[in-house]
């Protein structure tokens, strides 16, 4: 028979941790006053001890028979705001073990119930069904699992929700929080680039303006912020205009832009309107999907005969070209990688693609014709698009290029190399690089079949060389053309690749650095108009643009910024945040406009009005 032992609160934390079969929870027989409905005793071996636990909060506390309910009276004042992950504090759960079978059936049963709940909000307050997918609401989940945890059933659902005010209120405050984070973190970083772009709004009619930046850290990447998305209330875009509105914004995160040239495009009707390459793409697919059942769907004779004249291998000819133009849209689009580098090679790449077929139909010629004369000229390049395309290790000796853009790239680069060299000792002449572009040199690799010949990058790759490593020398970007280092794969960050170049090659390196952050496109700032439209819809035109301005800068930089302080070992969250109002100071009364929005947003899609301004400002040349 087991004896009778009293353990201490250690011994038996100890004992629940280790899942010891000899602990149990039991309510006592003696107990009639209500409050043990929330609380058991702890028994060993089936003994009592002099400890009883939380239903609520599973904490372990020192009791007595002759304590009465003392101990519960103190503890229930403090328990709504224990929390469920003290330290010093032992969940029963730790103790009990886990069946998986019951586990799956109560986890299946308690999302059956979810399902009908959120089915349900969706239809009483018209959200959308994506609304389950958002970020945001699964952190909403775990925070309601976590309250469940500690509060139980008892509390009233009404004690927890807040007012509206109070929630857009507490947008103050998190914007407030995050933005001293955001200029705290932009402090320590060398170089950014800018991008601005201008939209209507249509429902609301105003005129706003987006500001982006790019920078990287070795420590976190390539990293995309919005400093803005705040109302353009000045007469012109003109080039002064816009300068003095994004200074007006950079100020406000300790920024300048002093040491930086740019060019405005006015969007007048001199500006070339682009093709629509994915609008034309999606529409054709759709059309050759539903292509096999139109037949039998079709019952108007004349409808039938225009369904017969149309040439379905020609549609499939149409959709095979304009897919690479999508191909290079997409990939040029990306916003956690480097693209400046892409689009020289991609540029050459169309062109090749656009010459004509033989075997291509008389009107695929006929547009093959036109584009391969149009880009050239319409697709205009700047110096660091050359200057990007060399640092990429699969495309540096850039196969695909003209010797006269081969050229122009390496010289680019070494006159910045030098620049950089100008208080050194160690410059680059002009006829040391010049080997790969010749057809016979000691320089040009040997050329072998590239392996993934249905890869767009990939064609765009040289062929893989098998030229002996370059002897030790200063020149930096002879012995880059003539090394064998290369990317770990093809997906790999070319970021990444540089950083791991550091050592051997420190002045591209930095040209790397400050290069490849520029973005091909204005992606993040079509992306921001994009999340605003999505934001004021039919229901919410009362939104604030002071607002709208610091939702957009949540919306956008919440995530990043989470993960930066996070490993920085610098967290901050706005729920510590309580009595702090976003103005600085305590109980100041706002405006009505600024609090009071309705928040039964739909589902609609973005209506706004690009004004096709797209200006990237970095830090000593534009692009």
């Amino acid at each position: 028979m087991a004896t009778s032992i009293i353990y201490n609160k250690q011994q038996i934390l100890e004992m629940i941790k280790n899942k010891n079969p000899a602990v149990s929870f039991v309510k006592p027989k003696h107990a009639k006053s209500l409050k043990w409905d929330n609380y058991l005793q702890v028994f060993i071996n089936n003994h009592a001890q002099h400890f009883i636990s939380c239903l609520k909060c599973h904490c372990i506390l020192a009791w007595k028979p002759n304590d009465g309910t003392n101990v519960m009276d103190k503890h229930n004042k403090a328990c709504r705001q224990q929390q469920f992950s003290s330290s010093s504090q032992s969940s029963i759960d730790l103790f009990y073990p886990k069946n998986i079978n019951v586990s799956k059936t109560l986890i299946n049963s308690t999302k059956r119930k979810i399902i009908h709940s959120l089915a349900e909000c969706c239809a009483l307050d018209s959200l959308p069904f994506t609304l389950i997918r958002g970020g945001g609401f699964k952190e909403l989940i775990e925070v309601l699992i976590k309250t469940g945890h500690q509060l139980g059933s008892a509390i009233s659902i009404d004690d927890l929700i807040p007012n509206s005010t109070t929630i857009s209120r507490e947008i103050d405050k998190i914007y407030t929080l995050r933005k001293e984070q955001l200029i705290s973190y932009l402090a320590t970083i060398n170089n950014f680039v800018i991008t601005v772009d201008f939209w209507t709004e249509q429902k609301t009619k105003v005129h706003y303006g987006g500001v982006t930046l790019h920078t990287y850290s070795e420590q976190h990447g390539l990293l995309v912020f919005v400093l803005a998305c705040k109302p353009y209330d000045l007469a012109t875009q003109s080039a002064d205009n816009i300068r003095l509105f994004t200074e007006s914004i950079l100020k406000s995160y300790g920024l300048t832009l002093d040491r930086v040239k740019y060019v405005v495009s006015d969007n007048k009707n001199k500006m070339r309107a682009s093709f629509s390459w994915c609008s034309a793409y999606d529409m054709i697919s759709s059309f050759i999907d539903v292509y096999p059942d139109l037949n039998g769907v079709i019952s108007d004779k004349s409808r039938k005969s225009i369904l017969a004249g149309i040439d379905f291998d020609e549609t499939l000819a149409f959709a095979k070209y304009l897919k690479y133009f999508v191909d290079v849209t997409e990939l040029l689009s990306a916003e956690k990688t480097p693209t400046m580098h892409l689009v020289l090679p991609f540029k050459q790449r169309l062109i090749n693609l656009s010459k004509p077929d033989t075997n291509d139909p008389n009107s695929i010629i006929k547009l093959k014709k036109y584009i391969e004369n149009q880009i050239p000229t319409y697709w205009e390049l700047d110096d660091i698009h050359y200057m990007a395309a060399v640092l990429h290790p699969k495309m540096k000796h850039l196969q695909i290029c003209s010797n006269k853009d081969k050229k122009k790239a390496y010289d680019l680069l070494k006159k910045e190399i030098n620049k950089r060299h100008e208080n050194t000792c160690f410059y680059i002449s002009a006829h040391q690089i010049n080997a790969p572009v010749g057809s016979a040199t000691s320089l040009q690799p040997t050329l072998t079949t590239s392996p993934d010949s249905n890869d767009f990058l990939s064609e765009c790759f040289d062929q893989i060389s098998t030229a002996a490593i370059a002897p030790n020398t200063n020149d930096e970007l002879k012995r880059y053309l003539q090394s064998n280092d290369n990317l770990i794969h093809d997906d790999e960050d070319l970021l990444i690749f540089w950083k791991r170049q550091k050592v051997f090659y420190p002045t591209m390196y930095s040209i790397a650095c400050e290069i490849l952050i520029v973005p091909a496109t204005n992606t993040a700032a079509e992306r921001l108009f994009s999340a605003s439209g999505k934001t004021i819809t039919n229901t919410r035109t009362r939104l604030a643009t002071e607002k709208v301005d610091k939702l957009m800068f949540i919306k956008k930089n919440l995530l990043t910024l989470k993960e930066i302080f996070v490993k920085n070992g610098k967290l901050h969250d706005a729920h510590t945040q309580d009595n702090y109002d976003a103005t600085g100071k305590k109980g100041e009364k706002r405006s009505y406009e600024d609090d009071s929005d309705d928040d039964n947003e739909n589902d609609n899609g973005d209506d706004d009005n690009d004004d096709d301004n797209d200006i990237i400002f970095t830090d000593g040349e534009t692009v």
